[in-house]
């Protein structure tokens, strides 16, 4: 379920991912492991998403526009985490922590200190998970038409949680173009991902310079394998 304007949504996607994949017994286990219920509000510059996450009976994850929406057929939760959409992503990427967020003001703990202190060793057994499945589909946003969803799901490489977001990217430029030449005016700028992995780094090079077609806006390869300079 990717929500536009929030790259964390690929987190929520890879529990849900994880929870729907397992068999009823195993994802039994998963839930035993941690028998509580989280819900998140993740705000950013346009607003809010809620997400409940259900480690505790059904093992399923919901989310909505609202609280109550996100809520809706779910235990009540043990804890509520309301956290920026771009610290989010950075704790699940190990680059920061729930701890130290959390005493700088830019994560709120409502309810069980302790479970969101445990938030990372969450998040990291999920994505050990994930990466023993079946890659989960790419394609998921509205796409323009099959080749800019096929195109999506090759930019998207097992292992590296970072590249479903960038084939996100991918899929929502691709798929609007008025949206597309916006953005790449207002960006004017080349920029280089690399990401680390079971297969090391990897690069992807958005072009979000203006003219780029849907194909060229996001490329996977390093910035000077795709003959481009990008410019951070």
């Amino acid at each position: 379920m990717p929500i536009e304007g929030f790259a964390s949504s690929a987190i929520i996607d890879q529990l849900t991912h994880v929870l729907t994949s397992l068999s009823a017994d195993d994802r039994k286990k998963e839930v035993n492991k941690t028998k509580a219920v989280y819900a998140f509000q993740v705000t950013n510059a346009k607003g809010k998403h809620f997400f409940v996450v259900d480690l505790k009976q059904a093992g399923k994850v919901t989310d909505g526009a609202s609280e109550a929406e996100a809520a809706k057929g779910q235990p009540k939760p043990d804890i509520t985490i309301t956290i920026d959409d771009g610290t989010f992503v950075k704790i699940s990427e190990g680059k920061t922590t729930a701890a130290g967020e959390f005493m700088s003001g830019k994560v709120k703990i409502k309810g069980n200190m302790m479970l969101g202190m445990k938030l990372e060793p969450l998040l990291k057994r999920f994505k050990k998970l994930a990466e023993s499945l079946p890659a989960a589909p790419a394609a998921k946003a509205p796409v323009a038409d099959e080749a800019s969803g096929a195109a999506a799901q090759e930019i998207a490489v097992k292992g590296y949680e970072g590249s479903v977001v960038i084939a996100q990217i991918a899929q929502v430029l691709g798929a609007d173009e008025a949206k597309r030449q916006s953005v790449l005016k207002s960006t004017n700028a080349i920029f280089q991902i690399d990401l680390n992995g079971p297969q090391g780094v990897k690069s992807w090079v958005l072009n979000l310079k203006p003219g780029a077609s849907a194909a060229d806006v996001v490329v996977p390869g390093t910035a000077a394998q795709n003959k481009k300079t990008a410019g951070v």
